[in-house]
């Protein structure tokens, strides 16, 4: 059928694409293996530098041209305008460097992306607002539901009012407290949060101060010293008005005048009933030592991080048993002689900010004499008073009653306290500590030799967190005694270097300026400075492109992910240097022989 079949018709296809017919009876054909064209030297310097891997010192293109220098042959390579182009080359200690900003990118990376750290921005981000919608949301509360007002009422005024005549203005304790404290807790992260951002912070730019860190050194260091100023003054209040009449008198020597007002400290153990302005001002100032807490751990970490945590847990703690336990009037002797350097110290600081520094060292002066005084004297006597008064000439080892009072009358104000049962104090610690809040309907609370070294032991923790800072003052005065000026050695120049690096990236400045850490050009030959750019993180590619005359500004662009690092050489003046990283050309290196054959 096939042979019948006439020429002209076309081949029929099957359903496997092979056509019949004379076509297909052709002899097959043998393809030859395809040889690629060779490739010049410009094209494998191309393919190897497209081909580099991360972490590799990758040459960026600026230019096509073909120069001589020194004299010496051409040197030829993909993209450069000459030897004379090159403003850097890299050591292989920069691939070591490139590794480990890669990982610590990386790292940064990580760690942005953690909901807890992406949470903790949120609220250092929004904690003026957080604090006025969780103020806002109680005051609505109250207002709506009639039946939370009971509930709701701790946190605006304060609970166990005493119903005894002629005591109204005295309260109890009980855990309706922790509402207040509360409160006030959100009550100084809000105000902390406003006067910072609309008050403080625009106050230094007024005043003349432009860097962002300083401004806000200078508002946090305000808003310390406007609650200082306050909180001192009423505390050395509530401590006069609370101490009994220890004037001395011709027959009481000064001596024992002195120990009479430590002993004041204990007496009336334990006190029933507390002030309403002594109540306010204790729990306000627990509410802002938690505080102090939150903000260490949502704000930026200091070189000091670990101390300061340290310190403000342990004064929480002081602050909290001490107020469980009825010895407010001890803890209000404590936060008077901590808190007067409190006042000095920030002055110092603001002074420094505003370029006052003849005033800022003698402010400095001023504050390491009341440190010595307040903290390492007054302080240690309270605690020497623990050891040498309590249960020898005050307040003995016993079990007291918290149903049979005794009202103690003085020139000041009137003590209602509990009468001692028996001297067996037992040995349970906590229990007895925070009574009103564990057990508050015990009839007795007890005091023992675990209490007592409890409370000693917390106080001495502080006194070695403090000497630990006096050391760093040390070393402040001893840089002041050289003329130096005095500096907070403890956190003020914590990321400083580390902000003279990211704003230099971001600021859009030539690199031809020495004072940023990522860029140090040098002269070649006299000529303007050409820079080629190196990648050393796979996160990043920075290129700036310079003008045909040659120069790097104008009209460069940047493209940033992350940070570049960029160097400069200067090829003249550093042959040695390129010699051994490989960067001088085979013609140079043999007249760099024949000069030193010569000599």
């Amino acid at each position: 059928m096939a042979a019948t079949m006439p020429a002209h018709m076309p081949a029929r296809a099957t359903n496997d694409n092979q056509s019949i017919g004379p076509a297909a009876l052709s002899p097959p054909q043998i393809r030859q293996p395809y040889t690629p064209p060779p490739r010049s030297r410009d094209s494998e310097t191309n393919e190897r530098d497209d081909g580099m891997e991360d972490g590799v010192v990758e040459v960026k293109p600026l230019q096509e041209s073909n120069r001589q220098v020194n004299g010496s042959a051409d040197v030829k390579t993909h993209g450069l305008g000459g030897m004379d182009d090159l403003a850097i080359c890299a050591s292989p200690g920069e691939f070591a460097r490139a590794k480990r900003k890669r990982s610590s990118s990386l790292k940064q990376v990580l760690e942005s992306q953690n909901l807890a750290t992406m949470l903790r921005k949120g609220i250092v981000n929004h904690q003026l607002g957080l604090s006025l919608n969780l103020m806002i949301l109680l005051s609505m509360s109250w207002c709506i539901f009639p039946s939370l007002r009971e509930t709701l009422d701790a946190y605006f005024m304060l609970s166990y009012q005493s119903s005894l005549p002629g005591q109204e203005a005295m309260y109890g304790q009980g855990l309706r407290d922790l509402y207040f404290v509360a409160a006030f807790t959100i009550l100084f992260t809000g105000l902390r949060a406003f006067m910072l951002n609309y008050v403080l912070t625009p106050l230094a730019g007024l005043w003349g101060i432009r860097n962002k860190r300083t401004r806000d050194r200078f508002a946090e260091q305000s808003f310390l010293l406007l609650y200082y100023i306050v909180y001192w003054n009423w505390g050395l209040y509530l401590f006069i008005s609370e101490t009994p009449s220890i004037s001395p008198s011709a027959t009481t020597p000064t001596s024992s005048a002195f120990s009479n007002l430590l002993i004041s400290l204990w007496t009336g153990f334990p006190r029933l009933l507390v002030h309403s302005s002594m109540k306010i001002y204790y729990l306000s100032q627990l509410a802002f030592w938690v505080k102090e807490i939150l903000v260490v751990h949502l704000e930026e970490k200091r070189k000091d991080h670990y101390q300061m945590l340290t310190h403000h847990f342990v004064t929480v703690a002081l602050v909290a048993t001490s107020y469980g336990y009825r010895q407010w009037r001890v803890g209000n002797a404590v936060l008077v002689a901590m808190d007067v350097v409190e006042i000095i110290f920030p002055t110092a600081k603001l002074l420094k900010y505003l370029g006052f520094q003849a005033a800022c060292d003698v402010a400095f002066g001023m504050f390491v004499f009341l440190w010595l005084i307040a903290r390492h004297g007054c302080y240690l006597t309270i605690c020497w008073s623990i050891y040498a008064h309590v249960n020898e000439a005050v307040m003995p080892y016993g079990t007291y009653s918290l149903i049979d009072t005794t009202f103690e009358s003085s020139d000041s104000s009137g003590v209602v306290s509990g009468l001692r049962l028996n001297p067996d104090g037992g040995d349970e610690a906590f229990q007895n500590i925070f009574q009103p809040f564990v057990d508050p309907g015990a009839d007795t609370v007890s005091f023992n030799a675990r209490i007592r070294w409890s409370f000693l032991g917390l106080l001495l923790g502080l006194q070695c967190i403090t000497l630990l800072w006096f050391f760093m003052i040390c070393r402040v005065v001893v840089k002041v005694l050289r003329g130096e000026g005095a500096d907070d050695t403890r956190s003020d120049d914590e990321g400083e270097e580390e902000e003279t690096s990211s704003s230099s990236l971001t600021s859009g400045s030539s690199p031809a300026q020495p004072s940023t850490p990522t860029s140090i050009p040098f002269a070649i030959r006299g000529e303007k400075q050409r820079f080629i750019e190196v990648e050393t993180d796979s996160t990043e590619y920075v290129h700036r492109s310079p003008s045909r005359s040659g120069s790097s500004g104008g009209g460069g662009q940047r493209y940033r992910k992350g940070n570049a690092f960029a160097s400069g050489l200067n090829l003249v003046e550093h042959k040695d240097i390129l010699n051994r990283i490989g960067c001088l050309s085979e013609e140079q290196l043999a007249r760099e022989r024949e000069k030193k054959g010569e000599r």
